[in-house]
């Protein structure tokens, strides 16, 4: 199958990036930006992807397409990407990228693949390309090997072979210790705060926990920008486990966790105006005071 147009659904942070590189390899990219920000239409002008304002458009003149959304909206774009394949009986090679359960890609796969057209299970790790060390995408299924041209440099593509729903299972491997670190690690300042042990706990981490304490001082301050997104992801990973006969409590706190910081004021920022000398310590007052009011007007 001859790769020169790439469909990108849709192009946030991540999507915006990996259409660059899509686009320095010489390879077509468009997208449908119709209903989205201003900021999504900033970043695909500057990166040079083409707006061709339809979704039909995109399925039409795609060879392949790359879903890559928050996980809760990507089955439901599946079934509309199937009706419009349906329609206009043409047959894309549609790569789900997006952080769900095994179980979810199975559903996208029958989808898809019952009106002719082929799918490729993928699964990102790492940060955008160009924004650290190198992304990594990994594919599954039987026509995972077609998607190996797309990479470069700064995103490697990795087959883990034929077998379907592989590549989702790393990802929610991966990411349920990643992401589910951040909200133990957030739970657990916001604990000591409410207990008035957090100049303690500090101290404590900081000498018998260096690495964990820095982690917290590197991330725990902007993690309200990217919660919202996450929180579908945390649901996901509670069902990969609970599918493996694991508990999924964990990660339905996790899901908890990111949706409170989601309200917080801080959830307004983007990668591009978050304030980079925030400190752990004002993050940590601003999210107490907020769980503080929740209760408060709760009651």
């Amino acid at each position: 199958m001859a790769i020169k147009t790439i469909g990108l659904m849709s192009p946030g942070d991540m999507g915006n990036e990996i259409g660059k590189v899509l686009l320095n390899n010489k390879f077509r990219v468009i997208t449908a930006l119709n209903g989205r920000s201003d900021r999504t239409r900033s970043l695909c002008f500057n990166a040079g992807i083409e707006d061709v304002k339809d979704l039909h458009i995109v399925v039409k003149e795609s060879d392949l397409m790359l879903s890559i959304m928050p996980p809760s909206e990507a089955e439901g774009f599946a079934a509309e990407v199937k009706q419009i394949i349906k329609a206009l009986k043409v047959k894309p090679l549609y790569v789900e990228c997006n952080a769900i359960a095994p179980s979810t890609s199975e559903r996208i796969r029958l989808l898809i693949s019952s009106v002719g057209a082929l799918y490729v299970d993928a699964g990102i790790i790492g940060p955008p390309p160009g924004k650290g060390d190198a992304t990594r995408l990994y594919v599954s299924g039987k026509y995972a090997e077609q998607i190996l041209p797309l990479g470069g440099e700064s995103l490697k593509i990795i087959s883990l072979g034929k077998d379907w729903a592989r590549s989702s299972a790393l990802k929610m491997c991966y990411a349920a210790l990643t992401k589910g670190t951040m909200t133990l690690d957030t739970a657990v300042l916001l604990a000591g705060k409410q207990l008035g042990v957090y100049e303690n706990l500090k101290n404590e981490l900081s000498e018998s926990q260096p690495e964990a304490f820095n982690r917290m001082k590197n991330r725990v301050p902007w993690l309200s920008t990217d919660a919202k997104r996450w929180i579908g992801e945390m649901n996901e990973i509670r069902n990969t486990l609970e599918a493996s006969k694991l508990p999924g409590g964990f990660h339905r706190g996790a899901a908890e966790i990111f949706s409170l910081l989601s309200e917080s004021p801080l959830a307004v920022e983007t990668v591009e105006n978050a304030d980079r000398s925030r400190t752990l310590d004002e993050a940590i007052n601003i999210f107490v005071e907020m769980v503080r009011t929740k209760s408060e007007e709760a009651n």
